[in-house]
């Protein structure tokens, strides 16, 4: 393992910095997603032989993202090859065990099927007799984060209890006993599994739970302290650093309602009315100041209209405006049916919400202070996550990859608009809670700026009934001159996932190949050439601002 190097000053973050913006740029979208840390690693490696940053961030992160996934044996063999006979004899010694344990001939594909069934009756009766067999941990690995995600606590934990673990196993139980806590149990529980691990081992991940369970309790001094020395040795993590630098330079929310009379907030739903009723009840009882709200009841046949109607008693008398339309008008079309409602053409900011959101009661204060904060872009929105447990997340930032840079998901279609998903669906440690500049934010929460509309137009219907509008109205404007931010230190919860992750039918596939296909279509090569450097330039100035800041309020003689 190579150490880290400790004369942590603004020489080294600057040099640093320098280099990789020469030779890593896409290191500035983040650190987190898998895929795009063994990338990273990869060319790391590659330049390590000239500089010794880039040997300490290659093993370094070779060494997380094996700590992150610790079941996966390719990412126990880059860690081994990455980090030398230096590092402690108790990591070796498991990572050993690991790479050296048989691999096992089980049925994945069978596997498979059976999870993603879901029937959790049929889960225990074939896959836990299983787990107590001689490839008991094989099995586990296959099946690890699916019961996770069940939402049955009793599932993995019972699972982890079955499995005949090796004595050379026994931290990476641990491991696992406390990621499951910290995604089911108390802070307690958790507290105490962390203090279990052994540091030679879980060092990093370690510590950065520590830090993020410390700040979850309220005890965000503590925690920041953490963070910020976890930082400081591992200048390469680019999330821990972007939310450090949000934990120590928060943005003031304390008058950010002052001007809520400028902002509309809008709805709309079909054939969903119990779940507009919670959210339009979330709204009532969040703190929304002077704001309007207008909810659009598109074509429904159910309680949704209805609703819709009764809710004007949630808020205050001429705040509230319910619309009804005879008939099913798709996503793109209801938004700008909204936003032709004279009152909020005159408003300053239109937010949508999704019919079926959580809200923290800040929500609102949170978005307009971020808008304040970065002089008013043209749209700002959060970090969205599942609702109940354990906590997913279902969008973060998202950035655009170089055009053609990636592999297309539609056969005989040269796809060249590839869009980074910096969360991939993983669960929510706080990673993404820092807010920068993105090139788009979720439509399940976003806070438009009406003067954006108004110069770049608005939802295009052709991305009728739904599916990329939302991201094709944030290319428009990007190329129109506006920026876009991510606040990713606000929460809302989803109750449903988005639109592309339920299409499973072959009808809902189609309507998304074939908008993916309109998408394609409208931007030119040049135009996505465009999009990528402005959002890369967006993205490498807000990173210089940052961990030149954090250097010069963390060095040891400031």
């Amino acid at each position: 393992m190579v150490a880290a190097t400790h004369n942590f000053g603004t020489e080294k973050v600057e040099t640093f910095l320098t280099a990789v913006k020469d030779t890593v740029p896409l290191w500035v979208m983040g650190t987190e997603e898998f895929s795009h840390q063994n990338g990273l690693i990869n060319v790391f490696q590659h330049l390590s032989s000239a500089n010794q940053q880039f040997e300490e961030a290659s093993s370094g992160l070779a060494l997380l993202a094996w700590q992150q996934n610790p079941l996966d044996r390719a990412a126990a063999i880059r860690c081994m090859s990455l980090n030398d006979s230096s590092c402690p004899p108790a990591l070796i010694s498991i990572l050993q065990t690991l790479i050296n344990s048989p691999a096992s001939d089980i049925p994945l594909q069978d596997l498979d099927n059976l999870l993603q069934a879901g029937d959790q009756a049929l889960i225990i009766r074939h896959l836990f007799p299983l787990l107590r067999g001689p490839d008991g941990l094989s099995w586990l690995t296959h099946a690890w984060d699916t019961l996770l995600r069940m939402g049955n606590a009793e599932l993995p934990r019972t699972a982890l209890d079955l499995v005949n673990w090796n004595d050379n196993l026994i931290q990476l139980k641990q491991r696992l006993k406390t990621q499951y806590n910290f995604l089911y149990g108390s802070p307690e529980e958790t507290f105490k599994d962390l203090e279990g691990l052994d540091h030679n081992i879980w060092s990093l991940w370690q510590n950065y739970m520590r830090s993020e369970l410390l700040l979850r309790s309220g005890q965000t001094e503590e925690g920041t302290d953490l963070l910020a020395g976890l930082w400081k040795n591992n200048i390469w993590n680019l999330n821990w650093g972007q939310k450090l630098h949000g934990l120590l330079n928060p943005i003031e929310t304390s008058n950010a309602l002052n001007r809520s009379d400028e902002v509309a907030i809008l709805l709309y739903s079909w054939n969903n009315g119990q779940l507009i009723e919670n959210t339009l009840k979330n709204v009532a009882a969040s703190n929304i100041g002077n704001a309007r709200i207008f909810a659009l009841n598109n074509g429904s046949d159910d309680s949704t209209g209805q609703v819709i109607n009764e809710a004007q008693y949630l808020f205050k008398k001429g705040h509230y405006k319910p619309i009804h339309l005879q008939v099913n008008v798709g996503a793109p079309a209801a938004r700008n049916w909204l936003l032709a409602e004279p009152e909020v053409r005159k408003a300053k900011w239109a937010v949508f919400l999704d019919d079926d959101v959580e809200l923290e009661p800040n929500w609102l204060e949170e978005l307009l202070a971020t808008a304040q904060a970065y002089n008013n872009p043209g749209a700002v929105g959060c970090r969205i996550t599942s609702t109940g447990t354990p906590r997913s997340l279902q969008s973060a930032d998202y950035h655009l990859f170089p055009p053609g840079n990636g592999t297309s998901q539609i056969e005989g279609l040269t796809e060249h608009l590839m869009v980074f998903d910096s969360c991939r669906n993983g669960f929510d440690y706080g990673q993404f809670s820092y807010t920068r500049p993105a090139m788009h934010v979720s439509g399940c929460c976003h806070m438009l700026n009406m003067e954006a509309i108004h110069q770049c137009g608005d939802f295009d219907v052709r991305f009728n009934p739904t599916q990329f509008d939302d991201l094709e109205r944030d290319l428009r404007a990007t190329l129109g001159g506006y920026e876009h931010v991510y606040a990713g230190q606000l929460r809302i919860g989803h109750i449903q996932h988005s639109s592309l992750a339920k299409a499973s039918n072959v009808r809902s596939m189609a309507q998304v190949f074939g908008n993916k296909i309109k998408l394609e279509s409208k931007y030119s090569e040049h135009d996505l050439s465009v999009l990528f450097g402005k959002d890369m330039a967006m993205l490498w100035q807000d990173v210089d601002r940052k961990w030149k800041k954090l250097a010069e309020v963390l060095s040891p003689d400031s």
